[in-house]
């Protein structure tokens, strides 16, 4: 795919003009986040399952000849896998350092040396704080998790460790960013937009991309697809967000997904 492909600005709030562009691209890409975009969030992590009838859909549009589908999420291919279960799409886990392919096929990128003694560290002193209970630890990063805690108490969280989890980022190699619902502490130079491009760059020349996300973590996503398509935000209009387009809620998505299913083939 060329990436000096440019696209004008497209609302998708105005049907014709994004769905005509759609439905004109003989080749379409569609990459999807997964909690707050597929799945509503949940305290209990594993209990976010997909919103009822999105992974029905979801294996509709991986069989379309037209559409390549992939999932990309913070989440590790594991978890991807028991919630959404054995749909033949690229799923991409831990914002980029583990991908497995519509074959099942898995590729591991690795850590730095430094970066795998960071998180070690952060991982140490978050349980030193007495916060072990609400930290994940992941392959390439280290998440402190607060949703269901009250607002004072999940500041309070916050202030604890992100003075030390930025220190730690700027002497290994890593990075401490907010998201939804707590902060993580992760490998930096490789993310989201790092492994969304790593999708497009083979694609034909006339493929239409789209990537939906809901969180600050899909920005890096929004910001690399540009060149390509479209990044559509879910939630609302966000004035800080480097998508261009918008969807309300996790029901806007599922009937986003219907309607990119039911989608009429090109004449070739």
């Amino acid at each position: 795919m060329n990436h000096e492909k440019k696209t004008g600005d497209i609302s998708i709030t105005d049907d014709h003009s994004f769905w005509s562009l759609l439905s004109d691209a003989g080749s379409k890409f569609l990459g999807l986040d997964y909690d707050g975009t597929l799945a509503p969030f949940k305290e209990e992590r594993m209990s976010a399952v997909p919103l009822d009838g999105i992974v029905e859909i979801l294996e509709q549009i991986s069989c379309r000849k037209d559409t390549v589908l992939a999932i990309i999420s913070g989440r590790s291919l594991f978890e991807l896998a028991e919630l959404l279960g054995n749909i033949p799409v690229t799923m991409v886990g831990s914002h980029g350092f583990e991908f497995r392919n519509p074959l099942g096929e898995v590729v591991v990128k690795k850590l730095s040396p430094g970066q795998g003694e960071g998180l070690v560290l952060a991982q140490r002193y978050g349980i030193e704080a007495g916060l072990r209970d609400c930290l994940e630890i992941k392959r390439a990063s280290i998440a402190l998790h607060t949703r269901g805690i009250s607002p004072d108490e999940a500041s309070g969280m916050y202030d604890k460790l992100y003075p030390v989890w930025e220190r730690y980022a700027k002497t290994h190699h890593l990075e401490a960013r907010r998201f939804n619902g707590g902060l993580e502490l992760r490998a930096a130079g490789w993310n989201k937009g790092d492994a969304l491009e790593s999708l497009l760059i083979d694609l034909p020349e006339d493929t239409f991309c789209v990537y939906i996300g809901d969180d600050e973590t899909d920005e890096d996503a929004f910001e690399r697809i540009q060149p390509y398509g479209i990044g559509i935000r879910v939630g609302g209009h966000c004035p800080e967000t480097k998508a261009r387009g918008f969807l309300e809620d996790i029901r806007s998505v599922k009937s986003f997904l219907g309607k990119w299913k039911d989608l009429v083939y090109r004449d070739r």
